[in-house]
């Protein structure tokens, strides 16, 4: 009787057990048939882990070669929060370690999701970093990350701009050039065990990071760095709320110097506000005032409207046309048209915009680049404010010819000027020279661009720079900017600022410009100075503020370039030219 139970008790754990094999290997097949694709994927997600390899953002140097802004490497804590196993004690240790609340850490460990890597602090010391490798914390590690770096600090900071903590540029060139300057990662792809330490380097899973193209601009930093010393100076010393100033090349365009005052440190950009961003020199037009004038006299005599020695009255200072009364600073009288301009007679101009009337002043307005953008390899730039030609009424008349009722941005300025240096051309201004690969090959050259078109003849160019423009330093308003063995030629202006939403000008605040060239025989460079709002009680002429800025700069570059002097510097000694002892200020 036991032995048949025996048997039956056998028999019924064996049919259990071939039951059990059946339901096994049913679930086996469902499973491979219906579930492997799902668990396959799990099981690799387990067992591999990429690895980002950071590519390192390309350079941008000045045209020298020396670096503005490059890349280094610092040490960043990262976490795989999958195979933490205590995440509040992980974070406990590394908020420890770097001298932070531990709430700061515990937040992203746990908000991670699906996240096999992640930054938790980047720039640590290298001794929080041997600590946190020492913690020995499954999960948590430390690794070499590349951050972009500002070696020259402040200098030409609003046009190099900045990049955020991720590596994209926000502003500037940085911005501009993102696609040139930003890499491509790499990936290295690890088999892991079931500890997740890795022992193998899976097929095809490694593909090396591409590091950014370098970008070559035309400025150079020896000039930008005196430019903007020299630019600091003169705000601080007429107690003035900002500056700015440029340096062309009037021949080719190029850009040696953007600056702008007071600057910021990229490297700590958060320690400033976004008003100190901006590049004024290409953003912020205003009404340029008495440094207008040479373009309008130039279209007058291209026109032929008016000869150099012909005899215009300037009504003793002040002249009422229609409703409007216009004023000068000194009452002229008699004065040729040559002296018109060297005193800077806003009555003598005024007639003269009235000769060339609305239709023909616009159209040389435009010629010289005003009311449209530069075309600069630079975004955000202003076209600056010239009404359309339908709006110009009988003000404008008087008003374009002395630098009212429209407004340029410094960079227009310059290169309007630049076109009076070089023989009447309006050049096309351009910064980036030339984008290259890491290994040196060239990418793209951008160098020399053509003109943009003649905006004067020739004939009328060269005489407003030598006969005008020269004396308007050797003898004028622009005195303060004499070199000895350059002969320079420029116009100062002191432009008052309209009020926001029109309806006048601002009480005592203007601003105080130079512009100028040199040499005069073979010009090699344009600057332009513009300090706005110094305090008037201790200065704020042009020829005051201004023009010993630009003479610093003209002394500083053309030496460090090596640029001969002038082979007769002295000029303008002639009898017409005895009389400019009452020469104002302007």
């Amino acid at each position: 009787m036991r032995s048949s139970r025996s048997i039956l008790a056998g028999q019924l754990l064996i049919g259990l057990l071939l039951c059990s094999l059946i339901a096994l290997a049913g679930r086996l097949v469902y499973i491979n048939a219906a579930d492997s694709t799902r668990l396959l994927a799990r099981a690799d997600r387990q067992q591999r882990s990429v690895v980002p390899l950071r590519h390192r953002r390309g350079l941008i140097v000045d045209c020298q070669g020396r670096v503005i802004a490059g890349t280094m490497l610092h040490k960043s804590v990262f976490a795989d929060p999958k195979v933490i196993a205590d995440k509040e004690s992980a974070a406990d240790t590394v908020s420890r370690i770097l001298g932070v609340s531990s709430n700061e850490i515990v937040p992203d460990l746990l908000a991670a999701g699906d996240r096999r890597f992640f930054v938790i602090r980047r720039g640590v010391s290298e001794e929080h970093a041997r600590a946190i490798e020492g913690a020995g914390i499954y999960g948590l590690g430390v690794f070499d990350e590349p951050y972009r770096t500002y070696p020259m600090n402040t200098l030409a900071a609003a046009l190099i701009g900045f990049v955020a903590p991720d590596g994209v540029g926000v502003s500037g060139i940085e911005y501009q050039c993102e696609p040139w300057l930003r890499g491509e990662n790499g990936i290295k792809t690890l088999i892991r065990d079931a500890r997740r330490k890795a022992f193998w380097l899976a097929d095809g899973g490694y593909r090396p990071p591409r590091d950014g193209f370098h970008v070559v601009l035309t400025l150079d930093a020896e000039i930008q760095a005196n430019v903007e010393r020299q630019l600091m100076a003169a705000v601080e010393k007429y107690q003035a709320q900002s500056g700015v100033a440029v340096v062309m090349h009037p021949k080719s365009g190029a850009i040696l110097a953007m600056a702008n005052v007071p600057s910021f440190d990229p490297n700590h950009y958060q320690d400033y506000g976004a008003n100190r961003y901006r590049n004024r020199t290409i953003t912020d037009p205003y009404e340029p005032g008495s440094t207008f004038k040479p373009f309008i006299a130039a279209a007058a005599l291209a026109e032929g409207v008016v000869r150099w020695d012909e005899v215009i009255h300037c009504e003793n200072g002040q002249w009422t046309d229609g409703i409007r009364v216009l004023h000068d600073h000194h009452p002229y009288g008699a004065l040729r048209f040559d002296e018109v301009m060297i005193k800077s007679s806003n009555v003598g101009m005024a007639k003269v915009g009235k000769r060339l009337g609305n239709r023909k002043l616009y159209d040389y307005v435009k010629a010289f680049g005003f009311g449209s953008k530069s075309g600069i390899d630079l975004i955000g730039e202003d076209p600056g404010i010239v009404l359309p030609f339908a709006r110009w009424g009988p003000f404008t008349t008087t008003s374009i010819p002395i630098g009212q009722e429209l407004a340029a941005t410094p960079l227009q300025m310059a290169r309007a000027f630049c076109a009076l240096a070089n023989g009447g051309r309006l050049v096309q201004p351009y910064l980036i020279r030339a984008v290259m690969t890491p290994d040196g090959r060239l990418v793209s050259d951008f160098s020399n661009p053509p003109p943009a078109g003649q905006a004067v003849p020739e004939n009328v160019a060269v005489e407003m720079r030598d006969k005008v423009l020269s004396a308007v330093v050797e003898v004028g308003t622009g005195q303060q900017s004499k070199l000895d063995g350059y002969r320079v030629f420029g116009k100062t202006g002191t432009a008052q600022i309209a009020r926001k939403g029109g309806g006048g000008y601002e009480k005592d605040a203007y601003v105080s410009s130079f512009i100028a060239g040199a040499p005069a025989t073979d010009p090699e460079l344009v600057v332009l100075v513009a300090v706005y709002r110094p305090k008037k009680s201790i200065g704020y002429y042009g020829g005051t503020v201004a023009a010993p800025v630009v003479r610093e700069i003209l002394k500083h570059a053309l030496a460090y370039l090596q640029v001969p002097p002038d082979k007769n510097p002295a000029t303008l000694t002639s009898a017409a030219f005895s009389n400019f002892a009452d020469v104002p200020q302007d």
